[in-house]
């Protein structure tokens, strides 16, 4: 049987994602399955709801065997960057067989044809990205636009679906993860089922599969904590040990963390940093340093610096992980030089079950990448790979500071922390 792989967020982990774990397991066995889980900061530019190692601790709860950490430099990225790096780690462990992943397509078949045409983009396409760029018209509706045009010079069969398939955010992931494995050259199967539940940026409350974001805004919308665990919501749309999870988090006071928790530091450091600064990070475009700099004169909240900078061409989330960019200390010239180099520097494990013990044991023979169970470890990794560590310390020593006790937001936690371990 298979070893599998699946990239999450788990932002929280609800029933959807609990449905597609139970699929994996089905055809995992009892070989196992590896999650490469999104640091503190996603792939939206936002603070995760918990910790990592709180999604760590649902993950083996809900079917994960070992967890492995995205780091932040591509947890909170673009959805090439996250795709490539946390593609990078599975590809770099020498014992995954299939990566899985949810679609709204439900299908590999038209996934991948649109995946052929952006992993080797042909003068044609990048023409024609160029001409909806220039039209002022956003990256992901000028690719649309560029994706649909090339399929139509081939005559390519249901080249509509694979143009279309580039608008649904779980498709868009899932053709990333598929340009990833063609641009590693990869051995590594793709297989996807079809997403289950409410869109992914739905509000609405479902009964049973809300989205991670209408989860999300219910507990943004709460003024008290202390009965989450028995919520009637929650317990209808995330797995009980997952709810139990969040709830003693809340407690503790680690969480829920959403992002207007930084709004002070991240509107403080774009009001006094220079415009050459600010120009250094990742995600930018021309002149759009004055106008963040602006924005932040004349903003109090998040939301309001945001909807300060939005254009048809700067969607939010671009927005913000610029904005959580300049938080946790990330420039394009580092995002670059990473890619460079094949993205992921290290393999971290978050945690792991008996199971994943055996995995892990499997990996160290055959990781083309150093692998990191203890923090120390990180001391005797190579040059890029120690500033790509040092770049995940100082994005949770940020994180930490959304925590609403005060008891837990003591910076430099990376160094003591250890993987979590269910038996």
């Amino acid at each position: 049987m298979p070893v599998v792989g699946v990239i999450a967020e788990y932002n929280p982990l609800h029933n959807g994602h609990a449905h597609h774990l139970g699929h994996v397991r089905g055809f995992s066995s009892g070989e196992g399955v590896v999650c490469v889980l999104s640091s503190n900061f996603v792939q939206r530019g936002e603070p995760a709801l918990l910790s990592k190692w709180a999604r760590t601790r649902m993950a083996l709860a809900a079917g994960a065997d070992l967890v492995l950490e995205l780091p932040s430099a591509f947890s909170c990225a673009s959805a090439e960057y996250f795709a490539s790096g946390a593609v990078s780690i599975l590809n770099s462990l020498g014992i995954v067989d299939c990566l899985s992943f949810g679609s709204e397509e439900g299908g590999i078949e038209t996934l991948e044809k649109a995946a052929e045409v952006l992993a080797f983009e042909s003068e044609e396409f990048r023409e024609k990205l160029k001409e909806g760029l220039n039209k002022g018209l956003s990256f992901a509706v000028s690719r649309q636009e560029a994706l649909k045009a090339v399929l139509e010079s081939k005559s390519a069969q249901n080249m509509g679906n694979a143009a279309a398939a580039i608008s649904q955010p779980n498709n868009i992931l899932g053709i990333e993860y598929l340009k990833a494995l063609k641009r590693f050259r990869s051995d590594i199967k793709p297989v996807t089922i079809k997403r289950m539940g409410q869109g992914y940026n739905s509000l609405e409350r479902d009964s049973s599969f809300s989205s991670a974001t209408a989860i999300r805004h219910y507990l943004n919308g709460l003024t008290d904590y202390t009965g989450i665990g028995s919520d009637p919501f929650l317990n209808g749309n995330m797995p009980a040990a997952c709810i139990n999870i969040l709830a003693q988090e809340a407690a503790e006071g680690r969480s829920p963390v959403f992002p207007g928790h930084y709004a002070d530091i991240i509107i403080h450091l774009f009001r006094n940093m220079p415009a050459e600064r600010i120009a250094k990070l990742p995600y930018m475009g021309e002149g759009l340093e004055n106008r963040l700099k602006k924005a932040a004169i004349g903003s109090v909240t998040l939301d309001d610096m945001v909807s300060a900078v939005v254009t048809s061409r700067y969607p939010a989330s671009r927005i913000k992980r610029i904005l959580f960019s300049m938080l946790t200390g990330m420039t394009a010239e580092f995002l670059d030089e990473l890619k460079a180099n094949g993205y992921a520097q290290y393999v971290r494990v978050l945690g792991f079950n008996d199971t994943g013990r055996l995995l892990l044991s499997r990996i160290r023979k055959k990781a083309s990448l150093p692998v990191i169970v203890k923090p120390a470890g990180f001391r005797k990794l190579d040059n890029l790979a120690k500033r790509l560590f040092e770049h995940e310390i100082r994005s949770t020593d940020a994180y930490v500071l959304g925590f609403r006790s005060q008891n837990h937001r003591i910076g430099s936690k990376e160094y003591t922390a250890s993987p979590v371990y269910i038996r």
